[in-house]
């Protein structure tokens, strides 16, 4: 009986060409770009979820209120994973973890920068990255230790390293430490935050910071695992005071974010997790489902369009005892064939098309990375997309008379064509919210991008200051003003646009004893307001001339708003045991993405806290000022590689998943249009054909071409602009949303929706004037020959 119902199916595909092809495009683009979406979501959701101790193993936050609102940090004060492991039995294991670091790593004349982390000893032993070396317990037991990948160690030693080879050998770092090489790291192909080139003993880092012993600071991640069967909440519950036992003045409250839930759920808002990057997961699964709905929309349209045709084969066949059921399960099977054909293309696009597709995503995505159950599921997908594609149209088709059909009488109801008519709408509603929400992306990107950030970002070089460059940096500094294309030079600890370092420490006359405003500070050499070409509204920036602005600082406007002052200047001001002056005020600038709030912030001269060079060039003289740079720093830094980023670049990548996602959104809302058009296409040569007869007779009566295609495109001007009316308001709903979670956003303004309304006409439009205009034009003699 299958094979029946298969023969049959080839036969009535065979048939009719044009519509099978429109069916299997259709369909295969959309499962192709469904399959696409389900390759970037699985990569998304399986981060972390490769490590052994996975479900026991948790970062360790901390939420403190400041000025009235709850602030959430993964930072945390590094004393605590001591405390951790000692008096909680419940935790098995508490490791440090700095933020990613890129210091030198040389060996004789090799040399070669790395990014990695500074970690406890227990790194190995609580996260499932392979070692090719060393014992997972011990390899990061002695504080001269270091674990390479097997990329850096084929950098250093040669393509043709060995394990024995290179084990017990070491390398220097930063040109001030030799350290040995106690572990070689595997490629880790699973997803994960933790790409590194190497692993060095969080003792390193601590003896060289001795802030860290503090519990007053902040500037280290702590991971814990706990033992089995251990209660995470419960335990949270007792850790809540822990802080503030060590620190009165914390007012902070820890807590455990499961290592699984920190790619996808970063976002706290007053204390409450909020959501982060699961947003973007949910956007694309929506835009996947849409992909697949409107593909299945065409399919069911141009099959209920086109069953007059057919409707003398279901004539006969009832007449010759066929049932009702026996006719659905052959529709049915016909749809199935067109969707299994429809998957295969969309493997073989998806095949063509994923190194394109992982360039436009940043990633490494594979087929053959994705299990066996993912082909099933697609298949899967593929399968009940053409059951519920056709079930429809079977339904529809097997229902009707035979006698009515046998004797000509049988007629396609009204009811067929509102269906029909409905399935358009819903099209282009679907239509218009990608429309909508792609031009909101754009809008907000272009904001973004465009944004008076309060600072200059343009032609700005920055690099890591190290070496001799930076315990000569007043030499280095003079000689870089004196060549060609250097405008001003200066230097920070911190990229102004990502300030991270904060403090509650400030003092001012009349401060009360309760108010614990959050302030953040930068750390500068002279010439930072300078280079960053920040707009000074009062008072001065630092110079050489004032010996006290060794302790002097400068503030922004929010800072003076926080600390009650109208007129700053030359109020005092203590700050970490130095007590000066304010001595300028500068306008608000973005110390952190637009997502959040200008905060108060206040500069400050550290020379010996300067890790970051910035060097503003001269219009027009960029080339010659990186050649000038790079012949000073060669000189000042011999042994060290010269690596320059721009500042508008770093700031780009500080909303790289936003651009992304807008690139995806934007690129699947377009074929998501191109899939409705081609529905549309059918339709309207379906409808054309259909009315033949009747535009032949409107033609010799002497309707004119400009009529004729106003009468065939009437109709689906109007289903677009239902579609466009029912879609825009949850469009509107939908994009304030996303945007109230930018502190700094676009107005979505009725323009966005004229737009996205007019698009989507002038598309239907396009999709459908090709065939009423080759109708209007056909010679009615033709149609009318046999009347």
């Amino acid at each position: 009986m299958l094979k029946n119902y298969l023969v049959v199916a080839l036969r009535s595909l065979h048939r009719q060409k044009g519509y099978a092809a429109l069916n299997v495009v259709g369909l295969s683009v959309g499962l192709a770009c469904a399959f696409f979406i389900l390759l970037w979501i699985t990569s998304e959701v399986r981060y972390e979820r490769f490590h052994e101790n996975g479900d026991n193993l948790y970062r360790v936050m901390r939420h403190a209120e400041f000025g009235g609102e709850v602030q959430t940090w993964h930072a945390v004060p590094t004393p605590l994973a001591e405390v951790l492991e000692a008096d909680y039995p419940e935790v098995e294991h508490a490791t440090l973890l700095s933020w990613p670091v890129s210091p030198l790593f040389t060996r004789g004349d090799a040399i070669h920068r790395g990014e990695g982390y500074y970690a406890g000893p227990a790194f190995f032993e609580m996260f499932s990255f392979p070692l090719l070396a060393g014992d997972p317990a011990t390899v990061l037991d002695d504080p001269s230790s270091v674990v390479i990948s097997e990329t850096l160690a084929a950098k250093v030693f040669g393509a043709d390293w060995t394990a024995d080879e290179v084990l017990g050998q070491t390398l220097t770092v930063e040109h001030r430490k030799d350290f040995r090489i106690t572990g070689i790291s595997a490629a880790v192909t699973e997803p994960t935050v933790f790409r590194f080139d190497f692993i060095l003993p969080v003792e390193d880092y601590t003896a060289r910071n001795e802030w860290t012993e503090h519990w007053g600071n902040a500037g280290l991640e702590i991971y814990v695992e706990l033992r089995e069967g251990t209660s995470a909440a419960a335990l949270d519950a007792k850790i809540a005071d822990v802080i503030n036992e060590h620190n009165d003045a914390a007012n902070a409250t820890p807590f455990l974010q499961p290592v699984a839930d920190m790619r996808l759920w970063g976002l706290y808002e007053d204390g409450e997790l909020a959501g982060g990057r699961i947003e973007y997961v949910r956007i694309l699964g929506v835009v996947a489902v849409f992909l697949l709905l409107i593909a299945a929309i065409n399919f069911m349209n141009l099959a209920t369009a086109r069953s007059a045709q057919r409707a003398r084969e279901i004539g006969v066949r009832k007449a010759l005892g066929a049932g009702k059921s026996s006719l659905v399960r052959q529709f049915l099977v016909e749809t199935v064939v067109l969707a299994l054909v429809a998957f295969a293309l969309a493997l073989g696009l998806v095949a063509t098309l994923l190194p394109a597709f992982n360039d436009l995503v940043r990633s490494d995505l594979a087929l053959g990375d994705l299990p066996p159950s993912y082909y099933l599921i697609g298949v899967g997908i593929a399968i009940v997309t053409g059951l519920v594609a056709g079930s429809y149209p079977a339904l529809y088709l097997s229902s009707f008379s035979p006698v009515a059909v046998l004797r000509g009488t049988f007629r396609q109801g009204r009811g067929e064509v509102r269906f029909r008519e409905g399935l358009v709408v819903f099209q282009f509603a679907l239509s218009t919210l990608l429309i909508v929400g792609t031009l909101t992306v754009y809008l907000q990107m272009d904001y973004v991008r465009e944004k008076n950030l309060g600072l200059d970002r343009e032609n700005v070089v920055s690099m890591t200051l190290e070496g001799p460059a930076r315990d000569q940096f007043e030499s280095f500094r003079q000689e870089l003003l004196g060549r060609p294309g250097i405008a001003s030079v200066t230097a920070s600890n911190q990229n102004p646009l990502n300030v991270g370092n904060s403090t509650t420490d400030p003092t001012w006359a009349g401060k009360p004893e309760d108010d614990n405003t959050l302030f953040y500070v930068i750390n500068t050499r002279h010439g930072f307001v300078e280079t960053m070409d920040m707009e000074l509204v009062a008072g001065r920036t630092f110079s050489r001339d004032f010996a006290a602005d060794s302790a002097n600082v400068i503030i922004n406007e929010r800072a003076a708003e926080a600390m009650g002052m109208e007129n700053p200047l030359g109020q005092d001001l203590a700050l970490w045991g130095r007590e000066g002056q304010i001595v300028g005020v500068v306008k608000d600038f973005h110390i952190r993405s637009l997502y959040a709030p200008i905060e108060p912030t206040i500069l400050r001269l550290e020379p010996e806290y300067s890790d970051f060079l910035y060097v503003r060039t001269a219009a027009g003289e960029t080339a010659a000022a990186l050649a000038s740079l790079e012949a000073v720093y060669a000189r000042f830094n011999p042994g060290y590689p010269f690596e320059t980023t721009f500042l508008d670049e770093e700031y780009e990548r500080m909303y790289q998943g936003e651009l992304v996602v807008g690139t995806l959104a934007n690129f699947f809302a377009g074929v998501a249009i191109s899939i409705a058009c081609l529905g549309l296409f059918g339709l309207a040569a379906y409808t054309a054909e259909r009315r033949r007869k009747e535009i032949g007779v409107r033609k010799v009566l002497g309707a004119s071409v400009g009529g004729v295609v106003t009468l065939l495109s009437r109709d689906f001007v109007r289903l677009v602009l239902i579609g466009f009316a029912l879609a825009a308001p949850l469009a509107w709903w939908l994009m304030n949303r996303w945007l109230d979670g930018f502190a700094y956003r676009v107005d979505l303004g009725a323009g966005v929706f004229l737009v996205a309304g007019a698009a989507a006409l002038v598309i239907a439009l396009a999709a459908v004037s090709g065939q009423a205009l080759r109708a209007a034009t056909a010679d009615p003699v033709e149609s009318l020959r046999y009347e």
